[in-house]
């Protein structure tokens, strides 16, 4: 069954070599109860480590069913143990934190045992070895004794035909020993059994055979009962058929899946502390990927577009297919979609800004201000009250700043509004401002982070704002006049322009005698043709020509008497004006909530049937095109850190799992491979892992949702969505299966006795 030939193990420490023992030449055969014994160092639990697998051998060789194991590999030396050797210890390296059942299950979970009959065989098991109604008792609440005899089950329940036991009743009393030494001797009948004891005298009623050690040789090896070599030769047939029947050599995965999770929890403050290594580790790698997509959004964010004053994030440009005018019910099914935080109807002035001023030459402020709805004015405001008419305003300012500086002049003097790029008046009357209010702190962050020029919100009623509007559309509409056989393009024309003046009838227009020389005969009374065109429309209208003006008859026809700023004018009636411009919406702008979701909102939007368009995609970069050198700067660092924290994350988990080396030690000496080992442990580690990445999940939650809101923890994940988060577990994933696998390796850098030796 097992022979030893001159077989010697070494050690080597620190330059010297010692010897374990010497020469060894030993045969044993199933039926056998062997007891070595031997003064301390004679070399017996040595001797019993080379049998069980535990231990190499530097000389000789030893053979198990003839077969020579001197060239095993550490692979070949695990099958070994998981199918021939039950180990026993002195120790009883039980699973303190398993019950007793579990601890007789592992044994047979990792030989790959048919699940089907795992109950029946333990409860079978530990009924043999007298511990019954003890299943569900952790084994670290049993006497010494029922540990003993928790041992010599899990040795049992693998059915192998060899069972060492290195001083297994060494910390028993005297009654306890009696009795393991009685249930290892019925075992004897059918198994190899091979006690290790310096109490000789405990085990001599049971013995068929004696083996003393000295100074690392064999002294004595004395049989006190003849061997029936026929009997062994028999059994020995029975174990090599019949060893593996019905099982696997393998660990199944929902085992191996169950067991792992088992031991994610079975120590608490081991828990515990790789929770926090692995939220450290999480929280890092999440911040320092999320400072990334801060810089890249700083270095890509930033440029500037050609039609587009506002290019905030949250903006979507949205128009109809068929170019047509957005009605009511668009707006109401534009509302419907979540991440909609207002919808700007005149979207044009958003791309504007306005001087606010006493006075066009010599003013005492010159205030650049955006216009908005009075609704958003609806506050405590600082000083003043709400207007009551077409004609007052409010201000929203910053507390700090130009605008904060000059509120008392603007409140004392009447103040025009004028276009910023050309100087014109946007509003007939001046506009006095009634009161002003502070912006909150997120609006006036919300100003910075935009990078706005603008000093001031100035809050009007509807009737100015639409004042305003047509004033902004007229910018982007153009006119034509077909008079006498020309077209006069009013936007390229030297001179002419449109405009209103009440003194003119609907329907009629007058025209400057510059214009009138394009009609034959007398002008007045002959028929044009004006036409308005956009982008979105073009409108042509038939006007009868009411009056031809010059210096001299300004003041008779349109009661002005300014000559050279007007010269050059078109003038028809403000109905008709209004008719020409006042056309409803054809472009407005969503403004969404969550800007890190504009781009799928967009894309709800155009399936609803609407062109949209997120105005930050059309920036053009400041850098043209250079960003990919910083971006490629911010990759290599996120890479290096990436390096670090593992490095960094590796040495504690290695320190807290130091503890845990027992345990894989001992699962090693039962029988378990190094793949059972490390699948065992990257299992443990994925459950701690996934534990704690949802922990952070649900903080990055909680701060999106400004429960939490710490302006640090606001940078770190204001860039990452659901797909980054998705790229970001698999990192860390990936992450802790190499720091387990890793781990794994150093474990079995050494035979499972010297990894057991260093932790005990």
């Amino acid at each position: 069954m097992l022979r030893l030939e001159r077989v010697s193990k070494f050690y080597s420490n620190n330059g010297m070599v010692s010897t374990g023992f010497s020469k060894v030449d030993l045969e044993f055969f199933i039926g056998e109860f062997v007891a070595i014994t031997g003064e301390s160092g004679s070399g017996k639990s040595t001797l019993l480590n080379v049998i069980s697998g535990l231990d190499s051998f530097e000389e000789g060789e030893m053979y198990i069913m003839d077969q020579p194991t001197s060239g095993f590999s550490a692979e070949d030396l695990e099958r070994y143990r998981k199918e021939y050797i039950g180990n026993i210890f002195q120790t009883f390296n039980l699973i303190n934190s398993y019950t007793v059942y579990q601890n007789v299950e592992l044994v047979l979970l990792m030989c790959g045992c048919n699940k089907g009959i795992i109950p029946g065989k333990v409860r079978e098991i530990i009924e043999k070895v007298g511990l019954s109604g003890y299943e569900r008792t952790k084994a670290s609440k049993l006497s010494g004794g029922q540990k003993q005899r928790v041992a010599i089950a899990r040795a049992l329940a693998r059915e192998t035909p060899i069972i060492v036991a290195d001083e297994p009743t060494g910390n028993l009393d005297s009654k306890s020993a009696a009795e393991i030494m009685k249930l290892l001797y019925r075992l004897s009948e059918d198994k190899l059994i091979i006690i290790v004891t310096h109490n000789y005298d405990q085990v001599e009623p049971y013995v068929t055979r004696k083996i003393t050690m000295h100074d690392g040789k064999v002294a004595e090896d004395k049989r006190l009962t003849d061997i029936d070599e026929s009997r062994a030769e028999v059994l020995k047939r029975s174990f090599c058929g019949d060893l593996r029947t019905g099982e696997t050599d393998e660990l199944a995965f929902s085992d191996m899946a169950r067991l792992g999770f088992r031991n994610a929890f079975n120590i608490p403050a081991k828990f515990l502390l790789l929770f926090a290594v692995f939220v450290f580790l999480c929280t890092g790698v999440i911040g320092e990927y999320g400072a990334v997509m801060n810089m890249n959004e700083l270095v890509t964010g930033q440029g500037y577009n050609n039609f587009f004053v506002n290019t905030e994030k949250n903006r979507i440009l949205v128009s109809k297919e068929d170019g047509s005018v957005f009605s009511d019910s668009d707006y109401n099914k534009l509302e419907t979609l979540g991440n909609v935080e207002r919808i700007v109807r005149n979207d044009l002035m958003l791309d504007e800004n306005f001087y606010l001023t006493d006075d066009l030459e010599e003013g005492e402020f010159y205030t650049l201000c955006k216009t908005e709805e009075l609704d958003i004015a609806q506050r405590d405001l600082e000083e003043g009250r709400m207007p009551e008419n077409s004609r007052e305003a409010v201000l929203l300012i910053p507390k700090v700043g130009y605008a904060a500086g000059v509120t008392g002049e603007m409140m004392e003097k009447d103040s025009w509004l004028i276009d910023q790029n050309t100087g014109s008046k946007i509003l007939k009357d001046k506009l006095k401002v009634v009161g002003y209010g502070f912006l909150d702190e997120e609006e006036e962050k919300t100003l910075g982070d935009n990078g706005y020029y603008f000093e001031a919100y100035l809050c009007v009623g509807d009737e100015s704002l639409s004042s305003i509007r047509k004033a902004d559309l007229e910018k982007y509409c153009r006119q034509e006049l077909f008079v006498g056989g020309y077209i006069l393009d009013l936007e390229t024309s030297a001179g002419f322009y449109l405009a209103s003046s009440d003194k003119v009838p609907e329907g009629e227009i007058y025209l400057p005698e510059e214009a009138a020389v394009y009609l034959e005969g007398n002008a007045v009374g002959a028929e044009v043709e004006l036409t308005n065109k956009s982008l979105y429309f073009t409108d042509t209208r038939n006007f009868t020509v009411g009056a031809v003006y010059n210096r001299e008859t300004l003041k008779d026809r349109l009661d002005m008497e300014n000559y050279e700023e007007i010269s050059g004018g078109i003038f028809i009636n403000p109905d008709d004006y209004e008719r020409f411009f006042d056309k409803g919406n054809f472009q407005s702008s969503v403004i969404v909530t969550d800007e890190m979701m504009a781009e799928e909102t967009r894309n709800r939007i155009e399936e609803m049937g609407y062109r949209a368009f997120c105005v930050r995609d059309g920036l053009v970069s400041y850098s043209g095109g250079l960003e990919v050198i910083p971006l490629a700067m911010f990759t290599v660092i996120l890479a290096a850190i990436l390096l670090v924290m593992f490095f960094v994350t590796y040495f504690i988990i290695k320190l807290i799992l130091k503890s845990r080396n027992v345990y894989f030690s001992t699962i090693r000496m039962l029988g378990a491979t190094k793949k059972n080992c490390s699948s065992l442990l990257k299992t443990e580690l994925f459950v701690v892992f996934n534990l704690a990445f949802l922990f952070c999940i649900v903080i990055a939650v909680l701060i999106s949702e400004k429960i939490i809101d710490i302006d640090l923890l606001n940078m770190m994940t204001a860039y990452l969505s659901l797909k980054d988060y998705v790229i970001l577990y698999g990192v860390l994933c990936l992450m802790s299966l190499l720091l387990a696998g890793r781990y794994a390796r150093q474990l079995f850098r050494q035979t499972a006795m010297n990894a057991y030796k260093e932790e005990v």
